[in-house]
């Protein structure tokens, strides 16, 4: 359970981390060509300050692990001064209170996006990745959750009040070569990620364990964030702005990165049948695939149902796109979008066996 709630509280830093990002980026913006609602310095002030409680869950959860009963308060700091976990925070804490002073008192805007790309740093270290390959790792975590936060972050500020931006044309000639740049980003440096972690060979595998469920479904979640972002760029009308095309948008990349939250708290599959011995099957994977078989190695098992729910989950995306075309209820994508996703995972999961 504990670890749920550390999940969540990584959900909403990232949530909290990518508004902050989206509001400096937007301060390089020209006026025209940006939103027009912006964050108060006493919000931003407040967002900075919230960085280091939320920051805290997962030394939080190692002093209840590690630490004895009765031993909370000193645990809390022996994990922080003594644990890698506890390093990142302490960092990332002294990243969130300079940067809680570099908005309080005005200062220019490149040293509040140094200041943010530290906090980025400071999680990115604390990360599977970087404990696996020092520089590499940490590097590249730290890039994929800046750009994934970039996007995010921009998208929200535009999304909160779309009429606001003034020019709707000149935000997205900039706005959609940026996203495309964050996305291929995002790409490369998941690639890599996921090389780290485990076996190129094991990708479909790792799906009978919680970190490859996880990471199916960001996956999956990537699909309708591209069509979405595809509409908006490119197929909707660029006079004014989509409303509800951009709430889509928005909702996909909060999934995806709920989907990072949640798996930067699983363990990662460097031995698919190790880490299953350990972990054990995902929550709905045997009695979606049937009992995996040591050792284990993805199949391919046609199924009626499996099959069904596949066919099923290219209807609703063609919806997604149907939808860009004509005057149909704003709740429709983003139900499309949803129902694509969850049908599409039904459909894999039923039609591999391990």
């Amino acid at each position: 359970m504990i670890t749920f709630f550390t999940a969540l509280a990584d959900f909403f830093l990232y949530i909290l981390m990518a508004v902050l990002a989206g509001a400096i980026v937007l301060k390089f913006v020209p006026a025209g060509r940006r939103p027009g609602v912006r964050l108060g310095r006493r919000t931003e002030v407040l967002l900075a300050m919230i960085i280091p409680v939320l920051g805290a869950a997962p030394v939080i959860q190692l002093t209840f692990l590690l630490a004895p009963e009765g031993y909370g308060v000193e645990g809390f700091l022996d994990i922080a001064t003594g644990f890698r976990s506890g390093h990142s925070f302490l960092v990332l804490t002294a990243a969130a209170f300079l940067l809680m002073l570099a908005f309080r008192f005005g200062a220019p805007r490149w040293i509040q996006g140094i200041l943010l790309l530290s906090a980025f740093g400071s999680i990115a270290y604390g990360s599977h990745s970087a404990t696996i390959e020092e520089t590499g790792g940490l590097i590249a975590h730290g890039i994929h959750l800046t750009a994934l936060s970039v996007w995010a972050g921009v998208l929200l500020h535009v999304t909160v009040k779309p009429s606001s931006t003034p020019d709707w044309r000149g935000f997205l000639r900039w706005f959609t070569p940026v996203a495309a740049g964050l996305l291929a980003v995002m790409i490369g440096t998941g690639f890599y990620l996921m090389l780290l972690v485990m076996k190129a060979g094991d990708y479909a595998s790792s799906w009978i364990l919680p970190y490859g469920q996880m990471l199916l479904l960001k996956h999956l979640s990537l699909i309708p964030l591209l069509a979405a972002a595809a509409i908006n760029g490119f197929i909707a009308n660029k006079d004014r702005p989509p409303a509800g095309w951009l709430k889509v948008e928005s909702l996909m990349l909060l999934l995806v990165l709920f989907f990072t939250a949640v798996m930067s708290k699983l363990s990662p599959p460097h031995e698919v049948d190790s880490t299953f011995g350990s972990e054990g099957a995902a929550p709905f994977a045997e009695w979606l695939s049937g009992t995996p078989i040591l050792p284990i190695e993805a199949q391919f098992s046609p199924s009626p149902e499996g099959v069904l729910f596949l066919v099923i989950s290219l209807l609703l995306l063609k919806i997604l796109f149907i939808c860009s075309r004509l005057d149909l209820p704003r709740w429709l994508p983003a139900l499309s979008g949803l129902g694509f996703i969850a049908t599409a995972y039904l459909g894999l999961m039923m039609v591999t066996s391990f």
